[in-house]
């Protein structure tokens, strides 16, 4: 047998101080050195294990393992030993947490900082605080520029107009700024403060003060006598009590026909929709939703209200989600006609968790169905009467022949 290592620290001995005879020494030593081989074999695998990843984690504990742990502490001393740049450490945390969303290959899911979260909740319920405009950022050349104004809120009522390009803050130029600090800017002013935009190549000063604003997401009209117009944008906490006076001042002037414009419509809030619908279906089940455990969640509605007129919804390719809900939800009950080109086929819900530190995190948890079991999801809403949008030529406008035909079911003929 070989000796042991001279540095291996061990020396076997009997009961009586003297040196153990050959043969049991040999067994013993022996016995020591296949412990010993146990020992560094089941270390050393627990150090690959924890290098490697030879035990793969499943599903999300891939996050937590140490593998990943490990990771990310050599990504670390790489960035502190040898990257160039500084780190802005939020920015680095935000999208490492970007990261894990967009691994789920969910096309929905998302993670928000805390003001990102904020600024969400707020356009959910469609009121907040700021002047009423909706920003955009464009480059070559690099301008943020004003898309939207929303009718009686601050900067409408200052004179600012879509399409205008921001250019000055108080004198300050914000060539230079990205876009969310802009907004950022502009939603924390406390006093009124000026906004100089370039407008058809005239520079043009504003003085705005910031209030509470509230998107405007119904619009309504009487297209002709009788026959009732509601265009719904989209589904906010606004959206419901928009739409109900909507109804209310429509059916108040003895309209008997009703259209629903929900084309273009992206979807939003499933409690708005469910109120909504409740306002206008008879008593019943309005949509459903399925976990991934199974469990089954039923939406309904009561006998308070109920749509007493000829309806038809019109719908296209990018109506969507609480879009689908309601034409399909019309559709099961036969209370009106969908009118139009199959919807867009969203039928899953997200939901926002509120995370320890503020943040939040948004992913897919449920399927949902019309009354009947209509699977919208990669389906859609088929309508009744299918009509194709027109596309317009020479830069002319097109016809809304969708629109025409429905006035055509309601008795109407003209567009």
């Amino acid at each position: 047998m070989a000796d042991l290592p001279n540095d291996s620290g061990i020396e076997l001995l009997d009961s009586e101080g003297g040196r153990y005879p050959h043969s049991f020494r040999d067994g013993f030593v022996t016995g020591i050195l296949a412990a010993l081989v146990l020992v560094l074999l089941l270390s050393t695998g627990r150090i690959l294990w924890r290098r490697y990843g030879t035990d793969k984690a499943e599903g999300a504990e891939v996050l937590t393992s140490q593998n990943t742990i490990d990771k990310l502490h050599e990504i670390q001393e790489l960035i502190d030993r040898a990257y160039l740049g500084d780190v802005d450490e939020e920015e680095l945390s935000s999208y490492l947490f970007r990261g894990v969303a967009a691994g789920l290959e969910d096309d929905f899911a998302r993670y928000y900082t805390e003001e990102e979260l904020n600024m969400e909740q707020e356009a959910n319920k469609g009121e907040y605080h700021g002047i009423g405009v909706t920003l955009k950022e464009t480059v070559s050349p690099w301008q943020i520029q004003v898309t939207t104004v929303t009718k009686g809120g601050p900067a409408d009522e200052a004179g600012l107009k879509e399409g205008d390009i921001l250019l000055r803050y108080n004198g300050s130029e914000l060539t230079d700024m990205r876009l969310e600090d802009v907004v950022s800017l502009i939603k924390n002013s406390k006093d009124t403060f000026q906004l100089t935009v370039m407008r058809s190549d005239k520079e043009l000063t504003f003085d705005v003060e910031c209030g509470q604003v509230e998107t405007v997401s119904v619009e309504y009209e009487c297209k002709e006598p009788g026959i009732g117009y509601i265009k719904i944008n989209e589904f906010i906490t606004a959206t419901i009590r928009q739409f109900c006076n909507a109804v209310d001042d429509l059916t108040g002037q003895g309209i008997e026909n009703l259209i629903i414009d929900l084309r273009d419509n992206p979807g939003g809030l499933l409690n708005a929709v469910c109120e909504m619908l409740d306002y206008i279906l008879p008593e019943g089940l309005i949509v459903y939703t399925e976990r991934k455990d199974g469990k089954r969640m039923e939406y309904r509605s009561d006998d308070e209200n109920s749509l007493d007129c000829n309806l038809v919804v019109l719908v296209n390719g990018n109506s969507a989600s609480s879009s689908e809900i309601f034409a399909g939800a019309v559709q099961d009950y036969g209370l009106g006609t969908i009118v139009g080109t199959p919807t867009y086929g969203k039928g899953v819900v997200q939901n926002t968790y509120f995370l320890s530190d503020g943040s939040g995190f948004k992913m897919t948890v449920e399927k949902y169905y019309t009354p009947a079991g209509q699977d919208i999801n990669g389906n859609g809403i088929k309508p009744d009467v299918l009509v194709e949008e027109q596309i317009p030529e020479n830069g002319e406008e097109a016809e809304d022949v969708q629109l025409k035909k429905a006035l055509e079911i309601l008795g109407g003929g003209k567009s």
